[in-house]
């Protein structure tokens, strides 16, 4: 009677390998993003307790909510690539220092400028920075921002009146230049903060031209001096 011969051990199975951690940079940008999204909803929310009418309240509080769906959609987004878009959101809670107590508007008009430069500079600095993402993630975050409005909201509220109206549009062009140099000021600051954003010093010379070239093409957007 030949041995019996034992049955082979089964091989274990291969370790699970460990989720790998996601990319600084795409986790800073996600949340300099989502950041802007919390920024543009608690602006537009305020600037519809200010408004004149009631059709405009309306329209500015859409607009807020808007910004509160384009926040989860990043969210979405981020999942999808492992980043917890609100904890990375959360880092740049501040950093834009004291820009909106030092830039109080005296009436509608400076409100609406202040708010299209302001926030529209923060979109062209988040936008550059998707840029060096890859495709399939650029493209759906500028998807998720695609809703915004308030560029088109604020130039029919302000263009006839700025075209009849010289001094108006003399004062706005002051407003609006320093509303401008202030938020690049302050982008600037995050830059120096946060120095995974940049990526370097050509990075961060490329987002300068960025926001320089976003102020001159914003105010001759609204017919204002540069």
């Amino acid at each position: 009677m030949s041995p019996s011969v034992p049955d082979p051990v089964p091989a274990p199975p291969p370790p699970t390998p460990a989720p790998s951690a996601p990319d600084a940079f795409m986790a800073a940008v996600l949340g300099v993003v989502g950041y802007s999204c919390s920024v543009a909803c608690t602006r537009y929310a305020k600037d519809a307790d200010r408004a004149p009418a009631m059709p405009l309240r309306v329209e500015l509080l859409r607009m807020s909510a808007a910004k509160v769906s384009a926040f989860d959609a990043i969210i979405r987004i981020g999942a999808d690539e492992g980043v917890d878009v609100p904890a990375a959101a959360e880092r740049f809670l501040g950093s834009l220092g004291d820009v909106d107590d030092r830039l109080r508007p005296h009436d509608w008009v400076e409100r609406l400028v202040k708010t299209y430069l302001s926030f529209g500079l923060l979109v062209d600095f988040g936008m550059a920075l998707t840029d060096s993402l890859p495709p399939r993630v650029r493209g759906a975050v500028l998807e998720a921002l695609s809703e915004d409005r308030f560029g088109s909201f604020a130039a029919a509220e302000l263009m006839a009146d700025l075209d009849g109206d010289p001094q108006l549009a003399a004062r706005l062009g002051l407003w609006g230049r320093r509303v401008a140099g202030e938020e690049i000021g302050a982008i600037q600051l995050m830059l120096a903060r946060f120095p995974e954003l940049a990526g370097g010093e050509q990075g961060a010379a490329r987002l300068s031209a960025v926001l320089s070239s976003g102020m001159t093409s914003r105010m001759k957007g609204l017919g204002l001096r540069v």
